[in-house]
């Protein structure tokens, strides 16, 4: 589980950096790369989501986690299928980031949890 919060952290931080190199050096360059980097955090995310929901099949909140990522590229398939505009878009682009931070609160929990045992 160690070694997953170490992931999970670079993960999350590798935008965090490339945002903050943005506004040191302000070239513009490193705002795209933290953008960029953002799909790399979802990826790796969803990775160790699957990852956890097989360690432990049984827990909750992997499977809630895991049903409310396929839920949400169902909805923006649905969505760009079906030409929604604006609002539906504005509700797509803050799911990533709720999600991001309920699996790092899984992971964290957990882990600190498995330390105190």
């Amino acid at each position: 589980m160690k070694a997953i919060k170490i992931i999970n952290t670079i993960a999350i931080g590798t935008p965090l950096v490339l945002l903050l190199m943005e506004m040191i050096i302000r070239d513009g360059g490193f705002a795209m790369y933290a953008l960029l980097s953002t799909m790399f955090t979802g990826f790796v995310q969803v990775v160790l989501g699957i990852f956890l929901l097989i360690k432990f099949p049984k827990y909750m909140h992997y499977q809630i986690y895991l049903t409310a990522v396929v839920g949400y590229f169902a909805l923006w398939f649905i969505g760009s299928e079906l030409n929604f505009q604006d609002s539906f878009s504005y509700f797509l682009f803050s799911v990533p980031p709720c999600l991001a931070v309920y699996l790092s609160i899984l992971i964290y929990s957990r882990s600190n949890n498995e330390l105190s045992q």
